[in-house]
């Protein structure tokens, strides 16, 4: 890795051994031109409004969650067209945006893409709030993950430029983390949100006309980002890092790098495409399954699925971040996937008892609040491919990388949930064996595609 092979020799100041590069891309200037190399300091504040933008990012992507009832009950759809709005409608564009924005990710400026990503993903979620069809709802869906795309690819290449191997898990998984604050925000603010919008009924806005409560929670939830997205000024461009053995970047050099290790980048992209796949589908379908399964209504689901997400998925993602690093640091190269072998094992059983065993909340809680703990894998899985991949292909490998597991998690995890409930078990309030099947059958092959990828995974640090 190009960081580990510099470190020890960088001046005083700078962050993760960065080289100066050669001339800037075309098309940068001034401040967005390759900076000076950032202080620790400036390195978290990078991070600190990442996060910002990821809690942003996830909140537009998991409010419909929560909407779930009301949505159906307007617009006259099934469970599995609600699957298809959750991960299909978002899914598809957001992946398959993600790579030519990641070739732009390599040769522009990073903080430039992820400002006209967030304003483009921030008004097509707000335009969720004006649709009154479902075709015009899945058409804004689309511009949500279109937009979103941008997000993965640059922040991932700007963090990795600005943290050593040593720490870059644990920074990866601070921004991670915005995945769970987002998605906790989603579901407790928005559980009150909606209950407050329901009691009041419809509305009637300027140049709108009448809008129905759930509609009002996207334009509420929406707007904002387009504000926030300006933060993005505030955070540097970081200097890149360069490979001394790698002075030319193409798309042949690109292509024969991944051949050469095709081997870890199989058993890494599906690995963590099925946890992906256990993530999205949980997420999705969990606070239906409370409502039908216990009876609660929206506001006390939103808070309690807030309250986990708070309580344990930020945790996950900051313990499993910071373990992996000392893990790493203490010799064990395939930390990164090693610690996933063992969490997918331990969920299966969690789910076992979360959406099997448990016939009341206190068997439920616990169960799930493990599963929720073990499931966060964006900052070990990006940390390894970082330190796998050369600077001048990480915009892109990440961006194959945000494909594949987001085809994976979003294409598959909701809809396959859906798909169980409507046309296996036929039965809306059996939504609970939907879940377990589904984990726990994609829990254990993870876990094989991980166990297969520990010797790939170490060969492909050593090469780099």
């Amino acid at each position: 890795m190009v960081e580990a092979t510099h470190e020890s020799e960088s001046p005083p100041g700078m962050v993760g051994g960065e080289v100066p590069s050669p001339a800037a891309p075309p098309g940068l200037a001034g401040n967005d031109a390759q900076a000076s190399a950032a202080s620790p300091g400036m390195a978290w504040f990078s991070v600190a409004i990442l996060l910002v933008v990821a809690i942003s990012s996830y909140l537009d992507r998991q409010i419909i969650a929560l909407m779930v009832e009301p949505i159906r009950a307007a617009l006259g759809v099934t469970d599995f067209q609600i699957g298809l709005l959750q991960g299909v409608a978002f899914g598809l564009f957001y992946a398959a945006f993600g790579l030519p924005i990641g070739w732009l990710v390599d040769r522009y400026s990073r903080r430039r893409i992820i400002y006209f990503g967030m304003t483009l993903w921030s008004l097509a979620a707000a335009a969720c709030g004006l649709a009154s069809t479902y075709w015009q709802l899945l058409l804004a869906r689309f511009g949500v993950g279109v937009g979103e795309a941008s997000l993965s690819p640059a922040a991932y290449s700007m963090i990795a430029d600005l943290f050593p191997p040593r720490r870059l898990a644990l920074a990866l998984g601070v921004f991670a983390a915005g995945s769970s604050i987002g998605g906790a925000i989603a579901y407790m603010a928005g559980g009150v949100l909606i209950a407050y919008l329901e009691a009041m009924g419809a509305m009637v806005l300027p140049l709108v006309g009448t809008v129905q409560p759930w509609q009002m929670v996207f334009l509420i939830t929406g707007l904002p980002g387009i504000l926030l997205a300006t933060l993005m000024f505030l955070v540097p461009e970081p200097r890149r890092t360069r490979s001394k053995a790698r002075s030319e970047d193409t798309d042949d050099g690109f292509l024969r790098f991944l051949y050469a290790n095709r081997h870890y980048f199989l058993c890494h992209f599906l690995g963590f495409g099925l946890v992906a796949v256990l993530a999205y589908g949980t997420a999705a379908w969990a606070p239906a399954m409370l409502m039908r399964r216990y009876g609660m209504d929206v506001a006390h689901v939103g808070m309690l699925m807030g309250t986990i997400g708070m309580a344990t998925g930020i945790p996950g993602f900051l313990f499993g971040g910071w373990f992996v690093d000392r893990w790493y640091a203490n010799g064990c190269r395939d930390a990164h996937l090693r610690y996933f072998v063992y969490a997918c094992l331990i969920g299966a059983g969690a789910a076992v008892v979360a959406f099997g065993v448990a016939d009341s909340l206190w068997l439920f809680v616990p169960a799930y609040a493990l599963l929720h703990f073990l499931q966060p894998f964006t900052g070990p899985a990006v940390a390894h491919l970082q330190m796998a991949t050369p600077s001048e292909y990480r915009g892109r490998t990440s961006a194959l990388f945000v494909l594949v597991f987001n085809l994976m998690g979003m294409c598959l995890g909701p809809p396959s949930v859906a798909f169980m409930t409507d046309f296996v078990f036929g039965d809306p309030a059996k939504v609970n064996l939907s879940l377990l099947s589904i984990y726990v059958a994609v829990a254990l092959v993870a876990a094989l595609l991980f166990r297969l990828g520990l010797a790939p995974a170490r060969r492909a640090v050593a090469d780099a």
